[in-house]
């Protein structure tokens, strides 16, 4: 199903702008602008795995405002940004995406995107293997973010355990294994983003886009993060009513407005933190975050491990 058993393997550190670009060529073909973040050293990180249809990439781009666009997605691109912001457009919408934002990007559509010091993780895979797998003729999924927050959560989980399986060095999975993966990739896909094989309840109709009060307050958030916000000053920000701006974040993200702006504090401690200086105390509490125990609770959901460590290793690992 997936062809080849041995592995082609892309792995890059650099700070090298070309070096770097010509290596996510290797995987995804496009073309690249690169600037750098004020303040912050610029490293790059990527690294790639291909088991004959099925591929995974992990990048970490530190310090770096990355533009790219290409043509045409030659596969399903699907995956979680980890860290950073991003905001990727294509012909059915645009997106604005944060730390453990998921997304999918239909084979056959044109794509910009616009990264800034992000990491993420991705899953790259044919949809003629995918309706295969679906045992399907004619399956079409949507340019989209998950349908809800629990499959958002399960998506992300999905991800970060596919791609450290399939990009950790020096080991070699055997067909049958690989052959797992994509069926579990496949399923996941399935049940977390838009498609034409899932319930009409899900399926968002011809020309969908996140609706616009929705985008305006993701993005007053990630300007004022710093600030004290409450649901009414965001909602005024996003040109609708308090009770609007809460119906609409529960309907099209299965979340609150506080909830997404606790997401964003979260990743901006986050970013502190793998600076290396100050405490997590202070961190979490110049973020609004002022019951240490309940930060270590958000953070290690989040990110899979106690704050401290990530103060202590002063890096991205």
């Amino acid at each position: 199903m997936t062809g080849a058993s041995d592995p082609r393997r892309v792995d890059v550190h650099t700070r090298d702008r070309d070096e770097a670009v010509a290596a996510i060529n290797q995987t995804i073909a496009h073309e690249a602008r690169m600037g750098s973040v004020a303040g912050r050293d610029v490293h790059l990180a990527f690294r790639s795995v291909s088991y004959g249809d099925l591929s995974a990439l992990r990048v970490r781009m530190s310090g770096v405002h990355y533009l790219a666009s290409a043509p045409t997605m030659p596969a399903l691109f699907a995956g979680v940004y980890t860290e950073g912001r991003a905001t990727v457009r294509t012909p059915q919408g645009e997106l604005a995406l944060g730390t453990n934002d998921g997304l999918l990007c239909p084979e056959g559509l044109p794509i910009a995107a616009d990264y800034r010091d992000t990491a993420h993780d991705f899953l790259i895979v044919p949809e003629a293997l995918a309706a295969e797998v679906a045992a399907t003729t004619d399956l079409r999924f949507r340019f989209s973010r998950p349908v809800s927050e629990a499959k958002r959560r399960f998506w992300t989980r999905t991800v970060g355990f596919l791609c450290e399986q399939l990009v950790t060095p020096d080991v070699v999975h055997p067909p049958l294994v690989v052959e797992h993966f994509v069926h579990q990739a496949v399923a996941a896909m399935l049940s977390v983003f838009p498609n034409s094989k899932m319930t009409d309840a899900y399926l968002p109709g011809p020309g969908w886009t996140e609706p616009v009060v929705v985008r305006r307050a993701v993005e007053f958030m990630e300007r004022h993060a710093d600030q004290p916000l409450t649901v009414s000053r965001i909602a005024s920000a996003a040109g609708v009513g308090a009770r609007g701006l809460q119906e609409a974040f529960r309907r099209h993200r299965d979340s609150t407005p506080m909830a997404h702006l606790r997401r964003i504090r979260l990743d901006r401690a986050h970013r502190e933190l793998l600076g290396g200086a100050g405490t997590v105390e202070r961190i979490a509490r110049r973020w609004g975050f002022t019951d240490p125990g309940r930060f270590a609770g958000y953070y290690r959901a989040a990110y899979g491990r106690p704050p401290g460590q990530t103060l202590r290793s002063g890096e991205v690992s």
